[in-house]
């Protein structure tokens, strides 16, 4: 059965308390969309607490990004639009310490350590554990999902449905974009590796789940409110 979760863009750990009590498997915390610094991604991952896997995408895949947001305490990593084996690779480095990784070492001090208490252990758990996921969203990256999941380190593929129909030239709505999702899916299983995506229109839960999709986001707070206020007001005025 797959792990259910939704987006936080919204940049209150108010928010993100009331999304991990209603019982996701996972939260992404997006950096890259969303308004957030670190420092309140910090506090919201306070509040999700041991209730769900927070997972942060960062803007991009650089040294500052990965090892900051990692040392915040996410339990997972996601970066956007990779597109080679060679990007993957440099994500990887960045995201685990020697000698699997090129992290920067600060487990005395931050948060994922438990503030230095847990250096050892955290390491090794991270290590072994850890979660790197690589967004595949653009025809390049689809064109080279073997190669970037064949990657060690790497542990999920995310497929991107809004940008990769964009960059495909096709609406969301279609066949290609689910041939691609499905593509993904295929390879993940492949490379025993696992995939996750958002919903879209022939995307729905129910076949992303037939497909193999082991993550799937299924709502978002923005969309959540707004619908929410959207159908409070519309059934108020009949």
């Amino acid at each position: 059965m797959p792990e259910y979760g939704c987006w936080l863009d919204l940049p209150s750990p108010q928010v993100a308390e009331i999304m991990a009590q209603t019982g996701f498997d996972f939260i992404v915390v997006d950096l890259e969309h969303g308004p957030m610094s670190v420092e309140t991604a910090q506090v919201q991952m306070m509040a999700i607490g041991g209730h769900a896997r927070a997972i942060v995408r960062v803007p991009e895949g650089t040294e500052a990004w990965i090892k900051r947001v990692l040392d915040a305490g996410a339990g997972g990593v996601m970066v956007p639009n990779v597109e080679s084996a060679a990007q993957a690779a440099q994500i990887v480095s960045r995201a685990y310490y020697a000698p699997k990784g090129a992290r920067g070492d600060a487990r005395r001090v931050v948060r994922a350590s438990g503030w230095g208490r847990n250096s050892e252990s955290y390491k090794k758990s991270w290590n072994a554990n850890g979660f790197v996921s690589v967004q595949i969203e653009s025809v390049a990256g689809l064109a080279n999902i073997e190669k970037i999941a064949a990657v060690e380190g790497v542990t999920q593929l995310f497929f991107g449905p809004s940008d990769y129909s964009a960059d495909a030239g096709v609406l969301i709505d279609s066949d290609v974009t689910l041939a691609a999702a499905a593509k993904v899916a295929k390879v993940a299983k492949a490379h025993g590796l696992d995939c996750g995506s958002v919903t879209f229109p022939l995307g729905t839960p129910h076949a992303l789940a037939k497909l193999g999709f082991t993550h799937i986001s299924v709502a978002g707070d923005v969309a959540a409110l707004s619908d929410s206020l959207d159908g409070s007001l519309r059934d108020a005025k009949g």
